[in-house]
């Protein structure tokens, strides 16, 4: 009896573990930083204190494993952040190049004189004074 009481409690704590992902080192998916968040350069459990990455940040995630991400910043450094300071990133916008209309002749269209009275206007319509 202990021993089927101690399989389940072994298989429930390997169960616990979060499992790991492994993604494109090519192109791996891109995420935002949800807000300030703290960056481990050598790994979730390093003794210094971790650096700060400011909100908003695109980074490239590597490896999802245990409730963190390996994850490579702009500049190309690799370090681990906490999975939750996460978001998926919308996709970067397509630039369009500027192609500017040539006009090869402009045409001047005067004013309307608007103080002018149209022929197809009634005489009775008429304020004349």
């Amino acid at each position: 009896m202990r021993r089927n009481l101690f399989i389940i409690l072994v298989s429930f704590a390997l169960s616990a573990c979060g499992t790991i992902e492994v993604f494109n080192h090519d192109s791996p998916p891109e995420y935002l930083t949800v807000r300030k968040a703290e960056f481990f350069a050598r790994g979730p459990a390093q003794s210094d204190p971790p650096q700060s990455i400011a909100a908003e940040t695109r980074v490239s995630v590597l490896k999802k494993d245990s409730g963190f991400a390996q994850v490579r910043l702009p500049d190309g450094t690799k370090g681990y952040m906490i999975w939750t300071d996460l978001k998926e990133a919308p996709p970067e916008p397509v630039e369009v190049p500027f192609d500017p209309v040539i006009v090869e002749e402009i045409i001047e269209v005067p004013l309307p004189d608007l103080g002018a009275i149209p022929a197809e206007v009634p005489g009775e319509l008429i304020n004349e004074e």
